[in-house]
Formats: structure tokens, C-alpha cells, sequence
């Protein structure tokens, strides 16, 4: 399998890079087994004019090699679909697979990513790196405890995330770092969420539905909800919510924003 090709006098070698060295010189990536690699091209007057002139069979080759690096072929990395899914019209469905693990190797193309009803703990760190495409992600009824530090900071068209029904039990400051372009965020239905840090979906200007329902949260802050301008949708019923005097300000803002917010605040209890 061409891994990433590195010119010398010897000829192409192959080299796999560090996410964060893949990220600022691939031309294009490649992922097995969740490495990433890179195929990196000559300069121009540089190594280039030291390769000697290959025969026919190499110069094939070497032909093939520099369109799949420049991404004008697929490669079976690009087109291939994950065993125990189904891959259609650049949507990958991999639920009710009874998966431990996230699918190695998906299409290229993948806009719309289905692992939801599996029994999977852990998504690698880097894992969405090369699926720029990516617009649905979900992930509910697994048994996630944790999302890696940086998993969309290249997913910047992901719009629908959905991590219901999972184990969560904190959401960090940086849980949706550089995740943009996200419109729906589906937190419901984690019975362990116990906290939400205050800038915890800081810079989602474009975020109009948030499900935070039938969770273990008994406060929040309403520094967390400030900072989305664009939101239309909030659900947080079926919470053991405290209500004292550090809950007044969310309530505060909760009434005055009824009119232009559908909230589920009928159905938020207090339960102290």
C-alpha cells in the first residue's frame, strides 16, 4: 500500500508522519489503520533534477504514485468501505454492529457517519482528520466517557453531532474546539453528566439546537448559554436541578428569552 513517497536518488520512499507534521505538508492523506500519512512531492529544480530517467515498468510507476499523491486517482483507501458497513451515496452506516471500536479506513467522501448502537468506549485522537467532508455525525447509544482533545478541528462542515445516550460525565472547555459550523448538539439521555463548563461551547455562533435533557445536571451556567446568539432550541428537562441563588441568572435569562427560545423549562424540576 503507498504509504508516502519521499524522493531521492534512490527512488520513492515511504514515511509516515506525525498528525501534526501530516497536517501542514500532505498533499493528500491516506489512512490505515489510523495512521495518517503523507505523500509529499519534489520541488522544482531541487531533488527533482537528480532522479535518474526510469524504464517503462517504473516510470508507470512512479506515474501512479504522483496522481494518487496529487489525488487524481482513488486509491482503495479513498473508496474501500469498512466491514460490517454499508456505504452509499457518501453515507457510511456502521450502526447495530455491536462495534468495540470505531471503523478504520472510511471513504474519503463520507458527508454522513452513522455509529450509533454500538458497545464503542473510545474515538481515536486524529480520527476525523481526513473526513473534511463530514457534515452528521452519530455516535448515540455507545458508551463514551470522553471525546479526544482536537477530534473536529478539521471537521469544519460537521453541522448535526448526536452523543445521546452515552456515559459522558463532564462536557470540557475545549470538548467542541474549532467545531464552527455545528447546528445541533444532542447531549441527552447521559445520565452521569454532572457539569458543563462555562465555555464549553464557546465560538458555536452558528449552534440553534442544544439537548442537554434527562442528565445528572443539577446546576449550569449561564455564561455557557450567553455566547450563542443563533439559538433557537434548548432542552434541559429530566435534570435533578438545585435551585438556589446560583441558578437565578439562568432563570432570569430563560424567561426573557422565551419568546425567541423554545425551552423545555416547564418540564425542568427542582429537585432541592
Amino acid at each position: 500500500m503507498l504509504r508516502s513517497s519521499t524522493f531521492t536518488d534512490s527512488g520513492p520512499r515511504c514515511s509516515c508522519l506525525p498528525v501534526s507534521q501530516t497536517l501542514h505538508s500532505m498533499d493528500t492523506v491516506l489512512m490505515g489503520s489510523l495512521q495518517h500519512c503523507c505523500c509529499q512531492l519534489p520541488k522544482m529544480g531541487d531533488t527533482w533534477a537528480q532522479l535518474p530517467w526510469p524504464g517503462p515498468p517504473q516510470a508507470a510507476m512512479l506515474l501512479v504514485s504522483l496522481l494518487l499523491a496529487a489525488g487524481l486517482m482513488h486509491s482503495d483507501a479513498g473508496t474501500s468501505c469498512p466491514v460490517l458497513c454499508t456505504c452509499h451515496n457518501q453515507v457510511v452506516d456502521c450502526s447495530s454492529q455491536r462495534l468495540f471500536s470505531v471503523p478504520p479506513d472510511l471513504p474519503m467522501d463520507t458527508q454522513n457517519l452513522s455509529l450509533a448502537h454500538n458497545r464503542i468506549t473510545a474515538v481515536p485522537p486524529g480520527y476525523l482528520t481526513c473526513y473534511m467532508e463530514l457534515r452528521v455525525l452519530d455516535l448515540r447509544n455507545n458508551s463514551l466517557m470522553e471525546l479526544p482533545r482536537g477530534l473536529f478541528l478539521h471537521a469544519k462542515r460537521l453541522a448535526h453531532l448526536d452523543l445521546s445516550y452515552n456515559n459522558f460525565s463532564h462536557v470540557p472547555a475545549d470538548m467542541f474546539q474549532e467545531a464552527h459550523g455545528l447546528v445541533h448538539i444532542d447531549l441527552s439521555h447521559n445520565p452521569w453528566l454532572r457539569r458543563v463548563h462555562p465555555q464549553a461551547f464557546q465560538g458555536l455562533v452558528q449552534l440553534r439546537d442544544l439537548d442537554l435533557s434527562y442528565g445528572g445536571l443539577a446546576s449550569l451556567s449561564l455564561e455557557a448559554l450567553e455566547g450563542l446568539p443563533g439559538l433557537v432550541t434548548l432542552q434541559i428537562g429530566g435534570n435533578p436541578w438545585v435551585c438556589g441563588c446560583t441558578m437565578e441568572p439562568l432563570l432570569k435569562w430563560l424567561r426573557n428569552r422565551i419568546q425567541r427560545c423554545t425551552a423545555d423549562s416547564q418540564l425542568a424540576e427542582c429537585r432541592g
